[in-house]
Formats: C-alpha cells, sequence, structure tokens
C-alpha cells in the first residue's frame, strides 16, 4: 500500500519509526515533511501536503505525527476528502477506519512511545471500513452516508512547499 508520511520537528522521531516499520513490512512510504530537525516547519504545510497525496491518489493512506497529534489532525482534516483522526491507542486507530473510513491517522511524539505509535499504523493500514459483521446494515448504512458528508467538506488542497520558520 502507498501511505503518505508526514511530521513536524515535534513528531520527527515518530514519523521515522512509523516509516521505517511501514516499509519492513512492504508498504511504499511517501515522505511529505519534514526533512530533519534542523528547523522548525509549519504543521499546516505539512497537513496541505499529506490532503494533497491523498486526493491525487499519490497515497491510498496517511499518517500524519507532531507533539500530541492535535495539530496534524486539524491541518490535514480541513481539505476535502481527508479525515484525519488523532489516535491514542490501536483500538482507536483501528475503529476509526471500520466506523469512519478515515485515511489520515495523526498521532503525537508526546503522547505514544514509538512501539505503539507502530502498532497503531500497523493497525490502521490493515483495517477496512466496515469490517464489523456484527453490526447490523441500518447502522452501517449510516457510517456509509456519515462518511461521505464528512468527505465532501472543506477544500480542495493544492501544492505546497514546506515552510520554515526563518531564524532571527
Amino acid at each position: 500500500m502507498k501511505i503518505a508520511i508526514g511530521s513536524v520537528v515535534k513528531g520527527f522521531k515518530l514519523k521515522e519509526a512509523i516509516k521505517a516499520h511501514l516499509q519492513s513490512r512492504g508498504h511504499t512510504v511517501i515522505e511529505v515533511g519534514c526533512p530533519d530537525t534542523a528547523q522548525f516547519c509549519k504543521f499546516p504545510a505539512v497537513g496541505e501536503r499529506i490532503a494533497r497525496a491523498l486526493n491525487s491518489g499519490e497515497a491510498e493512506l496517511a499518517i500524519n505525527c507532531c507533539g500530541s497529534g492535535t495539530g496534524a489532525s486539524i491541518s490535514a482534516g480541513k481539505f476535502k476528502g481527508v479525515c484525519a483522526v488523532s489516535c491514542e491507542s490501536e483500538k482507536t486507530a483501528r475503529l476509526a477506519r471500520v466506523v469512519n473510513d478515515a485515511n489520515c491517522l495523526c498521532m503525537g511524539e508526546d503522547v505514544v512511545t514509538l512501539e505503539v505509535a507502530c502498532r497503531m499504523a500497523e493497525v490502521f493500514v490493515e483495517a477496512r471500513f466496515q469490517d464489523a459483521p456484527a453490526v447490523p446494515e441500518p447502522v452501517r448504512t449510516f457510517w456509509r452516508e456519515a462518511r461521505d458528508e464528512l468527505m465532501a467538506r472543506g477544500t480542495d488542497a493544492s501544492a505546497r512547499e514546506l515552510e520554515f520558520l526563518k531564524k532571527p
């Protein structure tokens, strides 16, 4: 599977660990930034690059990391076609895919360990929308309608360069 991955400086270690883990599992990882920890990168730029990769079809899913997962989620989730969720456990990562059809997993380096983050990424990538056979069809229809409504909101992502904090 092709997975876009991004982070800001606070989230870089998490991103690198997840990237290596997913690659070891045979996935293609598309790096959208930040390239290193030498300069602070603006999280809205990374979020838009994540959205662009998803909307263009370059990536099927995405993972965005920061300190808490909040900025990563807000910055990617404001675009049409992106359902970004900030998760802190394997269970919430799985349910985000199964119930909401989320396509962008966000997490925070200050919140989850590298090991938990890698397991969350794996569960997120492996889960499938509506893979809940015991759930009645009217509920699954509701899930599809809610997903379609969420994916239709927001603006289109455009090509965007990374933006860095200017040094004084």
